[in-house]
């Protein structure tokens, strides 16, 4: 087990940068360095409980990195993890923690086991600018993929009258995110001027650091949860969307060896419900929630409201989970924008098979056989084609979920059906893109 004790956060003013010591028993230390000059003035209008929910998000996704997987799982994957946190009041954190062992866990896949000490920080006074004292009808993740954009035009076409906040984080460790945001909110602005804000997005990452950095960001989604709340609180708004679809929220598992803690859970439905519950305990009042979850990425772009500016910016937008490998990209291909293997790439390709796809992919899967040395490359098209050929019924789809950790069983039978139709989207993909050994290998 690792014990991980958060140090208290400090401020350095000259260049904005909050600080926060993560150390652990045997002497590992780093440092986790937040940009916090945009987000004080946002701070200054919190309460307390607000911003000890960033601080505490921007350290989970620090002690995320922190833990290297491989030297301290306890399983090949999971970590075991035992956490201090400071907080204003540790009595009302103690309340939920039970419930963020939950989330946590969950969420990246470990053991968490949370304890809160008393820490006090003053947030240096600063105004908020009068662009965020306008009434926002909702905050919004602008990552700088598909979905996200897909959910800006979404409100942008129908509420010509309102205004949404928009909010993203990047690290500087992850190549891409924080041009893709700044080149997208640039066009939009042309399309769509005066309807939207944006707070620049906020550099979190890990720092000074005398262990070797994990290189897995399943805890990110709560880092952005942590900045929305923060945003939302300060400008009175109570409503949080995260868009995504249900057929990556869901990430059902390819294979049995992929269940579980090998899951991506950014936007999971589990996930979402228990960040309510915490906040519930807490007392704080805000929705999040995520309007794409009964719905497949072809699905999203399909019924995009603004299909017109979509097909503009869809190139300047990426989906790729592995878009600084390029080392393994297929020759004359290395200044393509996408890696076209891993699963998000899969979903956008099939997703954008009808409407048209302007991307550039650096691989082919119709060049990945015969495996010999690109097997490692490979992995998740061998776990897609093997999935696609696989008889599945309904109701194994609904019993699979459930193992998977939906427990809303409400719902239930519509997961079910997101499910089944990202299947068929897959499959017409392989059919229309691949070659006789792909189609053949997922019995399409």
């Amino acid at each position: 087990m690792k014990t991980i004790n958060v140090g208290r956060l400090t401020y350095d003013k000259p260049s904005g940068a909050g600080k926060i010591i993560i150390e652990d028993a045997s002497g590992g230390n780093s440092t986790l360095n937040i940009d916090l000059r945009s987000l004080l003035p946002f701070a200054n209008l919190v309460s307390k409980v607000v911003f000890d929910f960033f601080i505490l998000s921007a350290s989970v996704y620090g002690i995320d990195r922190f833990v290297a997987r491989k030297q301290n799982s306890v399983d090949g994957w999971s970590r075991e993890l035992k956490v201090t946190f400071p907080v204003h009041n540790p009595t009302k954190w103690n309340a939920c923690k039970e419930d963020l062992n939950r989330l946590l866990s969950f969420l990246t896949g470990d053991y968490w086991n949370v304890e809160f000490r008393k820490e006090t920080f003053d947030v240096p006074n600063t105004d908020l600018d009068k662009e965020f004292s306008v009434p926002f009808t909702q905050v919004n993740l602008l990552s700088g993929g598909l979905d996200s954009l897909i959910g800006a035009f979404d409100f942008l076409k129908q509420n010509s009258k309102q205004k949404v906040l928009f909010v993203s984080h990047y690290d500087p460790q992850m190549h891409g995110p924080k041009g893709d945001q700044k080149d997208l909110i640039s066009e939009i602005e042309k399309m769509y001027p005066n309807q939207f804000a944006y707070i620049p997005s906020v550099r979190v990452s890990l720092e000074r650091t005398n262990v070797n950095r994990e290189t897995t960001f399943r805890s990110r989604s709560l880092l952005f949860i942590g900045i929305a709340l923060m945003a939302a609180q300060a400008t009175n708004t109570h409503r949080i969307i995260v868009p995504e679809n249900g057929s990556v929220s869901l990430n059902f598992p390819l294979s049995a060896s992929r269940r579980s803690s090998c899951s991506t859970r950014t936007t999971h439905p589990f996930v979402l419900d228990n960040v309510l519950s915490i906040w519930k305990i807490l007392s704080i009042v805000a929705d999040i929630r995520n309007p794409y979850e009964f719905q497949t990425k072809g699905e999203m772009v399909n019924d995009c409201k603004d299909k017109t500016n979509l097909s503009k910016l869809v190139p300047m937008s990426n989906s790729c989970g592995k878009r600084g490998h390029r080392a393994h990209w297929e020759s004359g291909k290395k200044n393509a924008t996408h890696c076209g293997i891993c699963m998000p790439c899969v979903y956008r390709q099939a997703a954008l098979m009808v409407a048209g796809d302007k991307t550039s992919y650096g691989n082919s899967i119709n060049n990945l056989f015969p495996l010999k040395d690109k097997h490692k490359k490979s992995q998740d098209i061998v776990a897609l084609l093997d999935f696609l050929k696989t008889p599945i019924t309904k109701e194994e789809i609904k019993q699979e979920l459930i193992v998977n950790g939906v427990k809303n069983l409400s719902k239930l039978n519509q997961f079910v059906e997101v499910v089944w139709r990202t299947r068929e989207e897959l499959k017409k993909w392989v059919k229309k893109v691949g070659d006789t050994t792909v189609k053949t290998k997922a019995g399409v």
